[in-house]
């Protein structure tokens, strides 16, 4: 017969089956519902986003327009510096974002900057529901990652011992037809119709999640695709070998089983927790001693110098002035964060260290190779977050240093002023970046497709010659 026949044939038999041609409709239906709830997800993320700036613009507005008629509050710079503006720091949508969460439900996307230290907004970024986030998120590359081997070990388990069982290898033998010949056709007709169907899910999951389609997309995309499709590959090469080396399909199906456990469970969570062994993240516990230390000692400055300047100024009675008074706050802040800063240096290090380890371990899980390469593709694997928390860092000491120097040269705002606040940029994941990064995962992964399809290719030369597999179970 020919390969188109061998294939042919293969097709209807599935459709007259219907079972996984239903079950792949009901995978597809699926992940578009996950594709729906990342973009209402994200949705939600860029309206609260946009309201808190357009706030901000508008108070800017406000403030500029009291400056212009005089206002004593929104012409002192540390009024506005440290009592009044703050401004939203809003990380920049990375392309299909909405698919693969990762992280980005644990790192803040928005920070509000004040001339106040950095500890200020960098501690405050602690998650509000800690149940929804151990549990994880419905989302595209959860799919992918979780449930795609289960429907490829459930179309493929038995694609050889199925067929030894039922005497169909026996009778193409016996028909003169090569048996290895029918299994590697069987084999590429299902794993055709799951590519086809994973294919489908990720395109109809990016058109619903994703507003605005660009180059950096359609980058993003095709990298989905060949990632999905590679992770698809070597769990039908790892059906077949185990199809291959199995007695029976009741064996089969408990070894595969075993490998999704081991591979998809197991493994990762022993990545986890070997990061976070290895490199342990400093302790939360200590930080918030040193920042209520650091603000103890802060305000004994404070009134140390408010006593001093009553000393100097016997004439006056009451408050401070202005002026005096958000100097010494300017003093103080700064005293705080030279204790607070090297500690969050060090949960940043941390990170960072514990991003480089799982980078290594990932090699050891096809799923955890597969689920970082996605979301490095996304950009919700942390690093985007990181470069974004760094950015808003430097943009803080900008911020800070433009109020800063007019507090301590006693200058008053004008409403020009107000126009030449600094501006924030947020950094951007470039499309082919994102995919260039993806290679070198997709590649050790291809290694591994390879070697089992060539051990799978050794073992049906066995059908090949005799009919039936030397290594199966002989009959008494």
């Amino acid at each position: 017969m020919r390969s188109w026949d061998l294939l042919a044939a293969e097709f209807n038999l599935l459709r007259r089956e219907g079972v996984v041609i239903a079950v792949l409709v009901g995978f597809m239906v699926t992940v578009l519902a996950a594709g729906f709830a990342g973009r209402a997800a994200i949705e939600d993320r860029r309206i609260t986003a946009e309201a808190a700036l357009q706030e901000y613009r508008q108070l800017v507005e406000s403030l500029a327009n009291q400056a212009a008629a005089g206002s004593d509050t929104a012409r002192s710079a540390g009024a506005v510096a440290f009592s009044v503006l703050s401004v939203p720091v809003v990380k920049a949508q990375t392309a299909l974002e909405a698919l693969a969460i990762g992280q980005g439900d644990l790192l803040a996307d928005t920070y509000f900057v004040t001339a106040r230290g950095a500890y200020h907004f960098l501690t405050r970024t602690d998650p509000d529901n800690a149940l929804r986030f151990t549990v994880g998120s419905f989302d595209v590359a959860f799919l992918l990652i979780w449930v795609l081997p289960l429907l490829v070990i459930g179309v493929l388990f038995d694609v050889v011992v199925g067929e030894r069982e039922r005497g169909v290898l026996a009778l193409a033998a016996v028909a003169g037809a090569s048996p290895a010949r029918f299994v590697w056709h069987k084999w590429c007709a299902r794993v055709l119709v799951l590519s086809v169907s994973c294919w489908m899910s990720i395109v109809l999951a990016a058109a619903v999640a994703e507003t605005s389609w660009t180059a950096t997309t359609a980058w993003v995309i095709t990298g989905w695709l060949l990632v999905a499709t590679v992770y698809l590959l070597f769990w039908a090469a790892l059906a077949l070998w185990i199809s291959l080396r199995s007695s029976t399909t009741e064996s089969a199906a408990m070894q595969c089983a075993g490998a999704w456990l081991l591979l998809v469970v197991l493994t990762p969570a022993l990545t986890n927790v070997g990061a976070s062994s290895i490199v342990p993240p400093p302790s939360r516990v200590e930080l918030t001693a040193a920042l209520r230390e650091a603000t103890e000692q802060a305000d004994k400055q404070i009134a140390s110098e408010r006593e001093q300047w009553f000393f100097d100024h016997p004439d006056i009675k009451g408050e401070m002035d202005r002026q005096a008074y958000y100097q010494t706050v300017a003093r103080s802040e700064a005293g705080i964060e030279q204790v607070v800063a090297p500690l969050l240096e060090r949960f940043g290090d941390t990170a960072n260290d514990q991003r480089r380890i799982v980078g290594l371990l990932k090699y050891l899980s096809p799923g955890t190779l597969t689920f970082q390469t996605l979301t490095g593709l996304s950009g919700t694997d942390g690093r985007v977050h990181a470069e974004f928390r760094a950015a808003t860092t430097e943009f803080h000491g900008r911020w800070k240093d433009f109020f800063v120097t007019r507090i301590e040269r006693g200058i008053a705002l004008e409403k020009e002023d107000f126009a030449r606040l600094p501006l924030f940029v947020s950094p951007r994941l470039g499309g082919g970046e994102a995919l260039v990064a993806a290679l070198m995962p997709m590649v050790a992964l291809l290694v591994l497709v390879s070697a089992l399809l060539a051990l799978c290719t050794r073992r049906l030369g066995a059908l090949a010659v005799t009919g039936r597999d030397r290594h199966a179970p002989q009959e008494r």
